[in-house]
């Protein structure tokens, strides 16, 4: 048995045996003389611990022996935990984020014992990934600050997956430049891309690109991110790249195309219990009829989704919002609308939301600040933090006004603002 270990750890190994021995000398508190007395020096000892050196199998087997340890139960250990953790992997790629939670709670069960193994490095990256997930903007902030302390252990995969992971990070916190930056970082060709990273890779950079109004390029970046799904059988990310692909077609006027293919997405989102997806189809293809200025079908869509969506959820402040908009696009009020969007913008931080609140109270009630609001408040806040769609409408409104006023220094350059090609600053 001992003979079977030395050969698989000289090959780069199940386990570093050095930790496993670590861990359970600190978990039975006992001190390097304590254990290395009467089988090895302590010096010898501290370096078997540092997998500095792999001493013989008969010391390896007193070591183990002295603590009460059998190496077979943990090499049944490791496998299972290897399991554990190509599972937790699978999970991620797969988008089974009920399954990833439960194999994160038996996985921290089990994370002393996994920081002694040669899994720690993926273990602490793929955490990170399931806090971004979850959208815990906490805890995936102190999983950041661990990988860098310890990414000086990584191998090429995991340093690429670090960079990848980073790009979404910063998605999450909507600094979307930054993140696309990361991911142009790591474009240096198809073999530089872990292959089980392909699809996760064209789909990141395809949302980004939209959110840039970059839309040609986001859509050969989402084809290509519907092509590797099917091709890999996957079916869940399948639907998120095509929702992309349907959004991308929606903003580039290719509303026939959109329409067919959120009609997809809808039954297919709801064959699949995809609530979360459902329901960003439903917003986004009533976001379609407001731009066939279909009105009354946008806002049945949106009162659907206004009850089946939490109050507290950021998808329902968006919900209230559009609705907002369609009104005003028909020429009527609703102030019941505008007071429950007041009354959740106090419950929020998100400057977003309280700008829009705003705007709308300043339509209705006060029509002479509205211009001034949109001019030195809501424009510039759009402007500074990437919000380009957003930006475009209210710089088209202001266009609209000093056109009228015949002020045509600002009428052209909110102009160009309206008309700036993708990527343009």
């Amino acid at each position: 048995m001992c003979y079977y270990f030395i050969i698989l750890t000289k090959k780069g190994g199940i386990m570093n045996i050095g930790s496993v021995i670590k861990y359970y000398r600190t978990k039975y508190q006992l001190t390097q003389a304590q254990l290395a007395d009467g089988i090895c020096s302590i010096s010898h000892l501290s370096k078997i611990e540092s997998n500095t050196y792999v001493p013989h199998e008969s010391t390896i087997e007193a070591l183990l022996a002295k603590m009460g340890v059998q190496w077979e139960k943990e090499m049944h250990r490791h496998k299972r935990l290897t399991r554990q953790m190509g599972e937790f992997i699978d999970c991620s790629l797969f988008y089974d984020l009920d399954h990833m939670r439960k194999q994160y709670e038996q996985l921290e069960e089990e994370n002393d014992y996994l920081q002694s193994s040669d899994l720690v490095n993926q273990y602490e990256l793929y955490k990170f990934r399931f806090y971004i997930y979850e959208n815990d903007q906490e805890r995936a902030e102190r999983q950041k600050d661990l990988i860098e302390r310890i990414k000086g252990s990584f191998t090429a995969p995991e340093k690429w997956l670090h960079q990848f992971f980073l790009s979404i990070y910063y998605t999450m916190l909507n600094k979307t430049e930054k993140a696309l930056g990361f991911l142009d970082q790591l474009d240096q060709g198809i073999q530089s891309i872990p292959q089980k990273f392909e699809g996760e890779y064209y789909y990141q950079k395809a949302r980004l690109l939209i959110l840039l109004d970059r839309f040609e390029l986001s859509a050969y970046y989402a084809e290509m991110a519907v092509q590797y799904f099917q091709l890999h059988h996957n079916y869940i990310r399948l639907l998120h790249a095509q929702l992309l692909l349907a959004i991308n077609y929606t903003r580039r006027n290719l509303l026939v195309q959109a329409g067919g293919l959120y009609e997809v997405l809808k039954r297919n989102a709801h064959l699949t219990g995809q609530k979360d997806l459902y329901n960003q189809t439903i917003y986004n293809l009533a976001e379609l009829f407001k731009q066939k200025k279909e009105f009354d079908e946008a806002i049945e869509l949106l009162e659907e989704l206004k009850v089946r969506v939490s109050k507290d959820s950021y998808i329902y402040k968006a919900v209230l919002i559009s609705l907002l908009e369609t009104t005003i696009e028909m020429q009527r009020e609703d102030r019941q609308l505008l007071e429950e969007l007041r009354l959740l913008t106090e419950e929020t931080d998100d400057e977003y939301f309280r700008i829009y609140q705003n705007y709308f109270e300043k339509r209705m009630f006060s029509q002479p600040d509205l211009i001034t609001y949109c001019e030195e408040i809501m424009f510039p806040f759009f402007r500074k933090n990437g919000y380009i769609k957003e930006g475009k409408k209210v710089a088209i409104e202001l266009k609209n006004f000093y056109e009228r006023k015949k002020e045509w220094e600002k009428a052209n350059f909110y102009r160009s603002y309206e008309q700036r090609k993708a990527g343009e600053p």
